[in-house]
């Protein structure tokens, strides 16, 4: 009697092992995470409408999808899996084609992540600014995590290798133009080895600093506020395709 309630236990325990290990799978497998955001355009930051290919880190293609223009570039990517790498090819007539990249954490539970993308015009003299300076203030030196900033740039010259480019920087102040050109000439470079370093053919960049501030964006007339200083601004200008 006592052997056959021991193996009544044993059996019950198994049961419970093995719908426990099937119900904590099942988890893991409806498991999902959905990408969310917008699309803008890199110059005027209006919304567009763009579509969006999705493919694995093997490059097998996962999903599509479109942007909504109307609805200030919302995109929505359902049922990507947690713990995984993607890639999301922006294409539209008349810009560049963009490749961004998205490592996705580990989850046991949905989840929904937002990442906004700017995309960038194709077309001859289009100034194409850098959204965040790339340098302190009176420095030609790249900061502290530039190399994220100027990353998208250097995905889009990589998927356009035909692309002629200019990279032009303006100065913080109009104090002294002697000094002003050295430092813009400068910052030119800077940005210049950071794209050679990163694959990008020198041959097709040159470089333009400025001795006088940006006419287009000026330093404030007003005091900034505290802990801000004006930065000249930096941009990538399209020569040739």
């Amino acid at each position: 009697m006592k052997s056959m309630k021991k193996l009544i236990f044993i059996l019950i325990l198994i049961v419970s092992y093995t719908f426990g290990t099937q119900v904590s799978s099942a988890q893991l497998v409806k498991a999902v995470i959905a990408v969310t955001g917008n699309i803008f355009d890199a110059v005027t930051k209006e919304p567009v409408t763009a579509l969006l290919i999705i493919q694995d880190e093997n490059g097998k293609k996962v999903n599509q999808t479109r942007s909504n223009s109307a609805e200030n570039g919302l995109y929505y990517i359902p049922s990507l899996s947690p713990g995984k790498k993607y890639f999301i090819t922006v294409n539209k007539p008349n810009y560049f084609t963009d490749k961004f990249e998205i490592q996705l954490a580990n989850s046991d539970k949905y989840n929904e992540i937002s990442r906004d993308f700017l995309i960038k015009p194709k077309d001859k003299g289009v100034k194409i600014p850098v959204p965040v300076p790339p340098f302190e203030a009176n420095r030609s030196k790249l900061r502290y995590g530039a190399a994220e900033l100027l990353e998208s740039f250097t995905n889009t010259l990589k998927s356009n290798p035909d692309v002629k480019f200019q990279i032009q920087c303006y100065p913080d102040n109009t104090l002294d133009k002697n000094k002003n050109q050295t430092i813009t000439d400068e910052r030119c470079k800077a940005i210049m080895d950071y794209f050679v370093s990163s694959g990008i053919d020198a041959s097709r960049i040159s470089l333009k600093g400025s001795s006088t501030t940006d006419p287009k964006n000026p330093p404030p007339t007003q005091k900034a506020a505290k802990g801000k200083r004006y930065i000249g601004p930096t941009y990538i200008v399209v020569v040739d395709f």
